[in-house]
């Protein structure tokens, strides 16, 4: 399957005829010929009409990237020419944006998204198969003779084709006969003059079968006839009348006859239009008549002059733009007459497309040239020298100055990738290797940029971590464990750990840490702050910090936590030993009074054994025994309450009873 540009054999086998330089889709398309599907690759638009125009192939895959001219044309000049054809198109999102009209009125059977899988081509391309087996068969054409100069030079080409249209319309008017006679009247007379001519009426019919109204129909349509009333007004035309005789009475020949007048007439009108060479008259006048009979045998036969008139008047056009210098304009108008399928006018395009694809191809390089000098290699979008160098590719694959200008830009994408390094733009430098990778870079320049760019990163996060670290240090110096949230000693250390958590600068920090930590911690106990002593101790655990320094800390937050208990709960005061206790005064009033009564009290026993903070909780008479209770229990002594060896406070409740026996 290797590509072709020249005409294929008239009876090759029927397939599909692939337009496309991509590796990945010839591929993936080779893989599917293994599966007993004919293919024919091709390298150009031209190559692909000729492959169209001589073999039996009745599907195509065009690549976007590989036409020379819009893909939107492309593909709407080949369906013109070969309606049957079943189109898949491959490209971009953009290609197919342009190309939305075509697929959707299904002129594109299928798009292809770019980079394509293998799997999508073989769906894809099974499918368009399938579609074109299932259409019925065109009758085929004999393919065109192939002029034996059709890369000879412009000018000889031209001339060539100006005088063989010429002497083909020619003959055509030297040889056409009359039109046919219509068809027998009612009468069973043939006006084939008048028929000819387009200028009589049908004869007068014999008397009518027709129901009357319809009778009137007929009527008003032979004097629309001999108004010159062809075709309008809608609905009172020669041609409208007629037809609605004709639903009442298929067979009628009067108006059968009439119909074949006004086609005549209209037929005459566009020869005339020929003659004058106003083309565009000529064609309308012939849809017209087509839309009245369309199998009147002159309107093929006119349809076929037109085009022949057409294809004169474009290479006439052609060989004066080119003989001017203009290649662009000649291009331009045998673009317009590409669609006949005329191998004349598809020479003379071929030529002067060749002359133009060289000249762009060339400048396209030199654009890439001064991209490269300016340093924009493949950015900015659709100006960089990658840009230039693939569109000069696409126009000629084997242009003799594609090769050098790929080195170069190789040589530039590998220096740009090295200076990036250097610079320590690393993501530029990924990206530049990646792209030289793209654009056939050695492997071995590409292994020697990915050693340099990941010893630089290595090198770089050193730095970075020992800039890291002393900020830490810092930190940790002035005691900013905590806050700034952002940058603190413990934002810090996350830094740290996250870059490299066995790093031996890592564990040292989070153990100098975990320790300023405690610290705090007992700063926060010493002040009787249980709640912030846990809150340090929770931190220093959060980072990972152990050993017996935090155990330490978390008994002296427990010991902390009971005496505090110690001195907010009270406790019987039989649980204490008194070692002095004082009867308290019966109150002298009470006494007399006959009266009795208890007082609750809390106290505190200090540390020395002493009783202080006496309070009276409760009483019984209240008022009347609270002061002796207080006096006498504020006099007493305790043996002082041991906490891990070590006297502490204790609260002490009892109830005391004045009872006057």
């Amino acid at each position: 399957m290797a590509l072709h540009s020249a005409f294929i054999p008239v009876g090759a086998p029927a397939g599909l005829v692939a337009l496309t330089r991509d590796p990945a889709l010839v591929a993936a398309l080779r893989v599917l010929a293994e599966d007993g599907h004919h293919f024919e690759f091709v390298a150009s638009d031209t190559a692909l009409t000729d492959h169209l125009m001589a073999s039996a192939t009745r599907a195509a895959l065009i690549d976007g990237a590989a036409a020379s001219v819009p893909v939107a044309q492309l593909t709407d000049r080949l369906k013109a020419q070969f309606p049957d054809l079943v189109l898949v198109v491959a490209g971009t999102a953009a290609d197919q944006g342009v190309l939305a009209p075509l697929i959707t009125d299904g002129r594109v059977f299928r798009f292809l998204h770019k980079p394509v899988s293998a799997q999508r081509v073989k769906l894809f391309v099974e499918s368009a198969f399938r579609h074109s087996d299932a259409m019925p068969p065109t009758p085929a054409a004999a393919p065109p003779a192939r002029s034996s100069g059709a890369r000879s030079r412009l000018p000889l080409v031209l001339g060539g084709l100006s005088l063989a249209i010429v002497a083909a319309v020619a003959i055509w008017w030297a040889m056409r006969e009359p039109a046919p006679a219509t068809a027998p009247t009612s009468s069973g007379t043939a006006p084939a003059d008048a028929a000819r001519a387009g200028a009589a009426a049908p004869a007068p019919a014999a008397p009518s079968d027709l129901d009357p109204a319809t009778q009137r129909v007929l009527e008003r349509a032979d004097a629309a006839l001999a108004a010159g009333q062809l075709v309008s007004p809608p609905g009172e035309s020669a041609a409208d009348l007629y037809r609605l005789v004709l639903a009442k009475s298929p067979a009628h020949a009067r108006a059968t006859a009439g119909l074949d007048a006004v086609t005549n007439r209209l037929l005459a009108d566009a020869e005339q239009a020929i003659v004058a060479e106003d083309l565009d008259s000529a064609a309308q006048l012939v849809d017209v008549a087509r839309g009245v009979l369309p199998e009147h045998p002159r309107v093929a036969f006119l349809t076929t002059q037109i085009g022949k008139e057409r294809e004169r008047q474009l290479l006439t056009t052609a060989r004066q733009a080119a003989a001017s210098g203009n290649l662009d304009r000649a291009i331009a108008v045998l673009e317009r007459g590409s669609s006949s399928g005329s191998e004349l006018i598809g020479a003379a395009k071929r030529e002067l497309q060749q002359q133009e694809i060289d000249l762009q191809a060339a400048s396209f390089l030199a654009l890439a040239d001064a991209r490269m000098q300016a340093g924009a290699l493949v950015d900015p979008a659709q100006d960089n020298a990658r840009y230039y160098i693939e569109s000069a590719r696409a126009l000629a694959p084997e242009h003799a100055g594609l090769r050098e200008a790929q080195r170069k830009l190789q040589v530039a994408l590998v220096a740009a990738a090295r200076d990036a390094i250097g610079a320590g733009d690393f993501a530029a430098a990924e990206l530049g290797i990646a792209t030289g990778a793209e654009n056939g870079v050695a492997r071995s320049e590409l292994d020697a940029l990915r050693r340099e760019l990941a010893a630089a990163q290595v090198a770089l996060q050193a730095d970075e971590f020992t800039a890291l670290a002393q900020r830490f240090n810092a930190q940790l110096r002035a005691n900013r464990l905590l806050e700034p949230a952002a940058d603190s000693a413990l934002a810090l250390y996350g830094q740290m750990r996250e870059a490299n958590a066995q790093h031996p600068q890592t564990l040292a920090a989070r153990n100098a840490l975990g320790s300023r930590m405690l610290g705090e911690s007992r700063v926060a106990l010493a002040r009787s702050d249980v709640a912030g002593a846990q809150r340090w101790v929770g931190e220093a655990e959060a980072i990972g910090f152990t050993g017996l320094e935090l155990t330490n800390a978390k008994r002296d937050i427990a010991t902390q936590q009971a005496r505090a208990q110690r001195l907010t709960e009270a406790v019987p005061v039989g649980q204490l030993t008194r070692t002095r206790t004082i009867e308290p005064r019966y109150p002298p009033a009470a006494q007399s009074a006959g009266q009795e009564g208890w007082v609750d009290l809390e106290f505190t026993v200090t540390r020395t054994g002493t009783v202080e903070d006496v309070q009276v909780i409760d009483a019984s008479p209240a008022g009347v025994f609270d002061e002796a209770a207080s006096d006498a229990v504020a006099r007493w002594r305790f043996r002082p309450v041991e906490a891990n060896g070590v006297a502490v406070p204790q609260r002490a409740k009892l109830r005391m009873r004045f009872d006057l026996q």
